[in-house]
């Protein structure tokens, strides 16, 4: 997998004739209902309601808050302070030579709701479907990952989305895709969202990747891809007698994202030892290259805006931007 060159945007981004019938005369004679709408920069508006139609009320009213959030958080005169002297400092001081990529520019403007509301409705039907697996994806490492893969998120830049290769690390979805849709997380009908498409990867190996007809598409294809990932890590688990509850949530996220971005032959070696002390162990060294250092770039990425608040639709008096 590949994208290393978006840190570098990551890092800048800190932080829509005749006389009719008595009810149709009244009906012309009434007021318009008020649609709700958001003001952006260049003097358009994002219609909420239009949104709430497409993705549903509850999906755009978290969206929506998540951009309130990014908001306050970016606005906040006690930023430099929480954000960058503490958080930021002690992801840098517990992963050295890691630098946490700064998200927050992805999802503090109106214009952003509807990549939010997307990637939260793909997430929510992903979820649904894994749950019988006890799949974990928190919207923070999703976010983190998918930046970390392409560029779907800027809206300063004409991203089209649907490339599965270059905008989300899809490289082999043409391939998984069945495995995905015998594990339940994906239905058999998302087979018409795409179509596979031969690309070369970086050592130069062909690989079945797939362009999607749609932002929406490929947001659940990169979801469930994740969910597929994390399957796999849980059951070489399984095949090497170490116990999940032994593993903790934030090595579980490390190794999700390893298995995605490394493959899931990337560790091994290390599984072999059939001990959770050996995954914490290597957790423990914070390796800075490959696969591996790109796991502690998402996994920093995560918990940086879930440490900041950013992604919780229940932040009112629990953050310092918040009181």
């Amino acid at each position: 997998m590949k994208r290393n060159q978006y840190l570098v945007l990551l890092m800048a981004a800190c932080l829509g004739c005749g006389k009719g019938s008595e009810s149709e005369q009244s009906k012309f004679h009434q007021t318009a209902p008020i649609e709700e709408t958001v003001e952006i920069k260049d003097s358009k508006t994002v219609n909420l309601d239009q949104l709430r139609s497409k993705y549903g009320p509850k999906v755009v009213d978290y969206a929506s808050k998540v951009v309130e959030n990014g908001q306050k958080i970016r606005e906040s005169p006690k930023k430099q302070h929480f954000l960058y002297d503490d958080l930021e400092a002690k992801l840098k001081q517990r992963f050295p030579g890691i630098q946490p990529p700064r998200l927050f520019g992805f999802i503090d403007e109106p214009r952003e709701i509807e990549n939010i509301a997307m990637l939260y409705r793909a997430q929510n039907d992903v979820l649904k479907r894994a749950s019988k697996d006890e799949i974990n994806l928190p919207m923070s490492f999703i976010i983190a990952s998918l930046c970390n893969e392409g560029f779907s998120l800027d809206v300063d830049g004409y991203v089209n989305g649907t490339d599965g290769f270059m905008d989300y690390g899809l490289d082999t979805f043409g391939s998984e895709f069945r495995h995905i849709v015998s594990k339940g997380y994906l239905p058999k009908s998302f087979k018409s969202k795409f179509e596979i498409c031969e690309r070369t990867n970086e050592v130069g190996r062909k690989v079945k990747s797939a362009s999607f007809d749609s932002k929406q598409d490929a947001f659940e294809a990169f979801v469930a891809t994740l969910a597929h990932r994390q399957f796999l890590f849980y059951n070489d688990l399984k095949t090497n007698g170490i116990k999940r509850v032994a593993i903790p949530e934030e090595e579980k996220l490390f190794f999700t994202y390893k298995y995605y971005n490394g493959g899931p032959n990337s560790i091994e070696s290390l599984l072999r030892k059939r001990s959770a002390k050996a995954l914490a162990t290597f957790f423990d060294r914070t390796i800075t290259y490959g696969s591996t250092g790109n796991a502690y770039v998402v996994l920093s990425g995560h918990l940086w805006l879930q440490g900041s608040g950013a992604v919780d639709p229940n932040s009112k008096g629990k953050y310092w931007w918040s009181k």
